[in-house]
């Protein structure tokens, strides 16, 4: 049975005055001209519930054509987006230089941007042209890594669908307030062009468990407790593998505090232990400053905290035990940020990455005078 949707309400009076009621089974002759043909007149045969009309005053039936001289195609449906865009796929608060992966799907026949509102052009979130042109395409849908831009202010994304057939546009849209994110937490930055900070993403252990964090601080990484409890200041969990998803062009900067009381003899480092398959290289930096990349280090910090473009096993080794010129020395209470980014530092925009990388870090334990007792990984 077919449902009919006719915009005449005039028509239902003609109806109800032929047939005594407008709920009464009921045949309709409607007049059409097929594309490049002549008027035709097709006859529709309702079912005992008649013609009936909505609160927006369309006429309503249900029935069937008869087989001559009526249309043969298949009734079109309405577009619906089956995934839409919501706060899994990016908050309503956000910061500039943030990285969200937004996923949509939809059952239409082609999808577009239309709508959205960018104060400055995201890459990957055009705002002309479809996104998808086929019911399969649409359907199978996108999964989109964008960054917001340095711009703050209202950002509104939108994903507009469409059917051929259908006058309806589905759409699903979130709205998006963006503030300032250079230092997540108050730091300022060093503006380095071509790259910026990323805040928040994806750590993931080597096991396959993630989670999505702040990036701005140090225990959120390498202090994560996996049992549950509460994550663990500098130096953090002992040999803890992390994956730090990091976007091509942004880099993470971790701010940690060396507990004032730190023994002497305390050491460890961040090895460099595993690749994803997109990248064989990385640099590392420890400095006084957030998103300090320089290849020539800023006094009080020396040569040993700089990790330029080092391979797999390379490692970014610190201490607090005076004389051991080896390592980078920390200052108990003093802050510092640990700077990471998969490009080499002479190069900066230069990212080893063709999208995101999530190379293998290990927070390696040193002599274990001054690590937490019972902070191993698992415990």
């Amino acid at each position: 049975m077919l449902a009919l949707r006719l915009p005449a309400a005039a028509l239902l009076f003609t109806i109800a005055v032929a047939s005594g009621s407008a709920n009464a089974q009921t045949t309709l002759r409607l007049t059409w001209t097929p594309p490049g043909g002549s008027p035709k007149v097709c006859q529709f045969t309702t079912d005992t519930n008649g013609v009936s009309m909505d609160a927006n005053g369309a006429l309503l039936a249900t029935g069937s054509f008869a087989s001559t001289d009526c249309p043969t195609a298949t009734p079109v449906s309405d577009p619906q987006i089956t995934n839409g865009i919501d706060a899994t796929d990016i908050p309503a608060n956000t910061t500039t230089g943030t990285s969200h992966t937004i996923t949509w799907a939809a059952n239409a026949d082609s999808c577009s941007y239309a709508g959205s509102v960018t104060p400055e052009a995201i890459s990957n979130w055009p705002l002309a042209g479809n996104q998808c042109n086929s019911a399969a395409e649409c359907a199978t849908g996108r999964s989109v890594s964008i960054v917001i831009p340095n711009t703050t202010g209202n950002y509104r994304f939108q994903l507009s669908c469409n059917k051929a057939g259908s006058s309806v546009t589905a759409t699903s849209t979130q709205s998006v307030a963006v503030t300032t994110g250079g230092g997540g937490g108050g730091d300022t930055c060093v503006n380095n062009a071509g790259i910026t900070r990323q805040t928040s993403g994806v750590v993931r252990y080597n096991n396959g468990e993630e989670r999505t964090t702040d990036l701005t601080l140090y225990e959120n990484v390498f202090g994560h407790n996996n049992t549950g409890g509460e994550t663990r200041p500098f130096p953090g969990t002992a040999n803890l593998n992390q994956r730090i998803f990091i976007p091509r062009n942004q880099y993470v900067s971790l701010k940690f505090t060396v507990p004032s009381g730190l023994l002497q003899q305390t050491w460890g480092s961040y090895r460099f232990e595993e690749t994803q398959p997109q990248t064989l290289r990385m640099s590392m930096t420890i400095s006084k400053t957030c998103g300090d990349f320089s290849t020539t280090p800023t006094a009080p910090m020396t040569a040993p905290c700089i990790m330029n473009n080092g391979q797999v096993n390379s490692s970014l080794g610190w201490a607090y035990w005076p004389g051991q010129n080896q390592f980078c020395q920390l200052v108990p209470g003093e802050t510092y940020y640990l700077n990471i980014i998969h490009a080499p530092l002479s190069n900066l925009a230069s990212s080893h990455c063709t999208s995101t990388c999530g190379n293998t870090i290990q927070n390696q334990k040193g002599s274990a005078t001054g690590w937490p007792q019972n902070a191993d990984e698992g415990e």
